[in-house]
């Protein structure tokens, strides 16, 4: 039992889940001023990088409940920030791309993210933060294939009645 409690490997996955948590919280404080939600900018940012994204896509690429992102949606689309678009193959499907107000916002929070980099990683190497990231990408892939093999599995299980 001794011997559990002082496994690395469960240590770094506590630390990761309290340091991101702790993360979020700061995004959080930092963004209030600004009149924007941590989930708001993360929609506008995952847009920047890849427009057209239907609801459901950013929604799971969020890892936000899809009745949640219409709100979201609903939100930054009223403030002029995003457009839905019909989708050209299938009209029943919008696509969400930036509108001009949004890019301007985006652009306006550039300090916002320098600083929130600056002071998070201080104290931190560029050698040490390259590492971290090469290791992030491996925890990444490593869970994105742990998921993807269990849930292989259930798509094919019968359910059996009792």
């Amino acid at each position: 039992m001794a011997m559990l409690m002082n496994d690395p490997r469960r240590n770094a996955g506590l630390r990761i889940i309290e340091t991101s948590r702790l993360l979020r919280l700061l995004v959080e404080q930092r963004l209030k001023p600004y009149g924007m939600t941590r989930v708001q900018f993360a929609t506008l940012a995952k847009l920047e990088r890849q427009e057209g994204l239907m609801q459901s896509e950013l929604a799971e690429m969020l890892e936000v409940q899809p009745i949640a992102m219409v709100r979201i949606i609903d939100q930054l689309s009223e403030d002029g920030l995003i457009e839905r678009r019909a989708d050209a193959q299938d009209r029943r499907c919008n696509r969400m791309f930036l509108t001009s107000a949004g890019r301007a916002r985006l652009q306006s929070l550039d300090h916002f993210k320098e600083d929130l980099g600056r002071d998070v990683f201080t104290g931190i190497g560029e050698d040490d933060i390259t590492r971290l990231l090469a290791t992030l990408d491996q925890l990444h892939h490593n869970l994105k294939s742990i998921s993807a093999a269990h849930e292989a599995p259930g798509k094919f299980k019968k359910v059996r009645s009792a």
